[in-house]
C-alpha cells in the first residue's frame, strides 16, 4: 500500500527523522527527497524510493497531550515562549527583531551597516563592512547574525578568522549575542572524521563554527568545502583573501558561492592595488566587476560599508566616546640628523 505523504511532512527513515521536500511519482513508486532533522542527519538531503525503505510518516495525531503540572504553567509558556522565538520572521520584515536585546551599546551607525546588509532589494544578504578600527564590526557580525538567525537563514554558520581572535570572536558572538559557535582545528576536524560514516561531511557535524583561516585553507579540506553549503559565512581580516594565486584566495573562492550570506569584514580593505580591492568585491557580487577589473559605483555603494572616526554619522554619535591620543613627538635621532638637535 502506498504511502500517503506530502511536502511539509516529516518521516522517520532508517532511524532517523526527515522533512519532506518533494514527493515524485515514478515508475518505481514514490520517490521522496527529504532534509535531516535529526543529530546525525542534520542539514544533509537524501532521496529514497518507498519500495526499498521503510518510510514511516508522524503523524502529530499520535501524540499524547500531557497536562502542565508546573506552577502557574511554567513549563507550557516557557515552550511557548521558545517556539515563538524560533518561528521565523519573514525575509523582509525592515525592523530590526533580534539585534536589539544583544549585550553590547549598541550605535546608531551600526543598525545602518545591518539594514544595509539586509536590504530586501538585495537577493543574498552579501556586504564588506570596511569600517576604521575600533568602531565595532565585531559587534555589526553579531547583529547581522542575529537578524539571519531570527529570519530562519542562519542554520549553518562558519566564521573564518586569523588563529590569533579565534577564541576573542568565539567569546563575543556567545556572550554578546547568545551565539553558540564550536572552536575547531586541524585536531578537532580529524576527530569529527572518526566519528562519523565514511562518506558523511564533516562540515555538516555542528551547525555553526568557527576556525581559524591557516586551518580551512589546507588542501586536505578542499574536497569537502565544495560539497557543503552554508547559511551565512564570516571572512574576518578578509583583506588577507586577495591575491588570486594564494592558498587564502582559494578557500575564499571557495566559500563565495556556497553560501546565501557573505560577511567580509576588513579596516584596510584597498592597499592601494586596485586589482586587490576588486577581488574583494568579486566575492560578494561577481557581476559587480566587469572584465576589464573596473567596478560599479551603485553595486559598490550596495556592497560596501565603510566609516571613519571622522565620517558625520559617527562622530555624531561616537564623537565623544573616543579617547584623546596625543600628537606623535619625533624620536631622537642618534646623531645623524645634521639639524643640531641631537641628544
Amino acid at each position: 500500500m502506498p504511502i500517503t505523504v506530502a511536502p511539509g511532512s516529516v518521516v522517520q527513515v532508517r532511524d532517523e527523522e526527515w522533512l519532506v521536500r518533494t514527493v515524485e511519482q515514478t515508475d518505481d513508486g514514490q520517490l521522496l527527497t527529504v532534509q535531516g532533522l535529526s543529530d546525525l542527519v542534520r542539514g544533509t538531503t537524501a532521496t529514497f524510493y518507498e519500495h526499498l525503505d521503510t518510510i514511516i510518516p508522524l503523524d502529530p495525531h499520535d501524540a499524547t497531550p500531557v497536562a502542565d503540572a508546573s506552577p502557574h504553567y511554567r513549563d507550557a509558556r516557557l515552550w511557548l515562549e521558545a517556539t515563538l522565538r524560533k518561528t521565523p520572521i519573514p525575509l523582509k520584515e525592515p525592523t530590526l527583531a533580534a539585534s536589539q536585546y544583544a549585550l553590547a551599546k549598541r550605535l546608531r551607525y551600526q543598525y545602518s551597516a545591518v539594514q544595509q546588509a539586509l536590504d530586501p532589494d538585495n537577493l543574498r544578504p552579501r556586504i564588506l563592512l570596511a569600517d576604521a578600527v575600533g568602531l565595532g564590526k565585531t559587534i555589526e557580525i553579531g547583529m547581522i547574525l542575529s537578524e539571519l538567525i531570527r529570519r530562519g537563514r542562519g542554520e549553518r554558520i562558519l566564521i573564518v578568522c586569523p588563529r590569533h581572535v579565534l577564541e576573542q570572536m568565539q567569546n563575543e558572538m556567545w556572550s554578546r549575542f547568545a551565539i553558540p559557535f564550536v572552536r575547531l582545528d586541524s585536531v578537532g576536524l580529524q576527530r569529527v572524521k572518526q566519528k562519523i560514516p565514511a562518506n558523511r561531511n564533516p562540515f555538516s557535524w555542528y551547525k555553526r563554527v568557527i576556525i581559524s583561516m591557516d586551518t580551512l585553507k589546507q588542501d586536505r579540506f578542499a574536497h569537502d568545502l565544495h560539497r557543503h553549503e552554508w547559511n551565512a559565512v564570516v571572512i574576518d581580516e578578509s583583506h588577507n583573501v586577495t591575491g588570486d594565486t594564494t592558498q587564502n584566495n582559494r578557500l575564499a573562492r571557495t566559500l563565495a558561492p556556497n553560501t546565501d550570506a557573505l560577511i567580509l569584514a576588513s579596516a584596510t580593505p584597498h592597499n592601494g592595488n586596485r586589482k586587490s580591492f576588486a577581488e574583494l568585491i568579486r566575492l560578494l557580487e561577481p557581476t559587480a566587476v566587469n572584465p576589464h577589473g573596473d567596478l560599479d559605483k551603485d553595486d559598490l555603494k550596495r556592497l560596501v560599508k565603510r566609516r571613519h572616526r571622522n565620517d558625520p554619522e559617527v562622530s555624531s554619535v561616537a564623537g565623544a566616546d573616543w579617547a584623546e591620543r596625543k600628537p606623535p613627538t619625533e624620536p631622537p635621532c642618534q646623531g645623524q640628523c645634521g639639524r643640531g638637535r641631537c641628544r
